[in-house]
């Protein structure tokens, strides 16, 4: 594969990652944010096998498997598991009007491309408009945990956050280290478990909404 395709296909699998970010920012609904983060997760894994092809690098294909069985199958799995034993309503509402988050994220992303337009020295063939796109990613991820009080729904948003600066580091890096790209695989599972059990144990005292733990003042 040229690095023009792939550069072309990296911009391509940004464009359908910022659609997936929308649609995880905006969703009223839990089942949806997952399985919109399951998809986000499909097309970091087809870019990690797209530089992959592009450069040759075997890692790059490790890391799109491990993508792809990790964050398209386990997480949500473990993200719906939750669900079902909280047996929590899966409806959410947002503390921030969706028009108006909607709004923040146009903000964001057009911040993100003025930024980086002064990076041209970061800027490789095969990169295209990785750095941006992440940029925005990260911060779209991190106003879905501003936006929303539900436990859960704080996690799919650094997850999708997390999504955001993997995506950024496999494409400028062209392929970080296998060991590091494992470790921030397993360091994921391990922060999903922790927080599932954390999320468990407030719900048997006061329920699943951070809101709600104001009720532990005495």
């Amino acid at each position: 594969m040229s690095l023009d395709l792939a550069a072309h296909l990296i911009d391509i699998i940004g464009a359908f990652l910022l659609i997936t970010m929308i649609v995880i920012l905006e969703a009223g609904d839990l089942y949806r944010a997952i399985y919109t983060m399951a998809v986000q997760s499909v097309f970091i894994a087809l870019a990690g096998a797209v530089l992959g092809a592009a450069t040759h690098n075997t890692d790059l294909w490790v890391i799109a498997g491990l993508t792809l069985v990790v964050k398209v199958f386990v997480l949500p799995w473990l993200l719906l598991r939750v669900i079902h034993r909280m047996r929590i309503h899966h409806k959410i509402e947002p503390l921030i009007p969706v028009t108006a988050t909607l709004a923040i994220a146009a903000a964001i992303v057009m911040l993100a491309f003025y930024l980086s337009s002064s990076l041209v020295s970061l800027k490789q063939v095969i990169t295209g408009n990785a750095l941006p796109i992440g940029i925005a990613l990260m911060l779209i991820g991190i106003l879905v945990m501003m936006s929303r009080r539900t436990a859960l729904m704080q996690m799919v948003g650094l997850f999708a956050s997390e999504n955001g600066i993997f995506f950024t580091a496999m494409a400028i890096s062209q392929g970080m280290p296998l060991i590091i790209e494992i470790g921030v695989t397993l360091d994921v599972i391990l922060g999903a478990l922790v927080m599932g059990v954390i999320i468990l144990r407030v719900k048997s005292s006061i329920g699943s909404d951070i809101a709600d733990l104001d009720q532990l003042k005495g």
